[in-house]
């Protein structure tokens, strides 16, 4: 297609190109018969669906090839391979990396076969993995952690002991004034110096 500002002639050459293309479809098309065509239509959207085995897929595509080249299609060696790979899912996108990489001859049944041992590989690879998501190792118990722990309930008493001594609060006993001696005279019925008869004799004996 040619750009927006391109000239007239551009266009011209174009609409000639696009009117011959079509013209030789058509011709291509009443060439071939209705069998070769519906084959080669089921050959092109038979996509290997999730879950499908890879052996029945491959019968199922060679079945269209057959019947395309009974009808008339001449389909080469190598076309037969890239139109196989075109129909395989995204699981084998490895194999035909390999595959691309050593560009090995093979028919279609060897191709069958190797495809069949990559999808066991692959399957048994995933078998392994999902088991060991699904089944995660349990943590061994630590015997360390087991010998403080008990330590540290036969320490429980022990460290709690003191605690609850200091939580008691001592009561003073009250002393009965009548019966209480005072410091400084000696005498008893009062304990305060505000309350002593002879103050003057703490005074001096303190030097105040």
């Amino acid at each position: 297609m040619p750009a927006i500002d391109a000239p007239d002639r551009d266009f011209v050459a174009f609409e000639r190109w696009d009117n011959s293309n079509l013209s030789a479809m058509c011709y291509i098309r009443a060439s071939m018969s209705n069998a070769k065509t519906d084959a080669i239509k089921g050959l092109m959207n038979c996509m290997q669906k999730v879950e499908t085995p890879i052996k029945e897929h491959m019968m199922t595509v060679m079945a269209y090839l057959s019947e395309a080249q009974a009808n008339g299609a001449e389909i080469d060696a190598a076309t037969q391979l890239v139109m196989v790979f075109q129909t395989l899912s995204k699981d084998f996108d490895l194999f035909q990396a390999s595959y691309n990489l050593n560009r090995k001859e093979m028919s279609l049944t060897e191709l069958m076969k190797e495809l069949q041992v990559f999808e066991n590989i692959f399957k048994g690879s995933g078998s392994k993995a999902e088991a060991n998501v699904a089944e995660p190792s349990s943590p061994t118990p630590n015997p360390k952690r087991k010998k403080e722990k008990g330590k540290n309930k036969g320490n429980k008493h022990a460290v709690n002991a003191p605690a609850s001594k200091k939580s008691k609060k001592t009561k003073k006993q009250k002393v009965d004034p009548k019966k209480a001696k005072c410091f400084h005279c000696g005498k008893k019925g009062h304990v305060r110096i505000r309350n002593c008869d002879e103050p003057m004799i703490f005074l001096e004996t303190r030097k105040i």
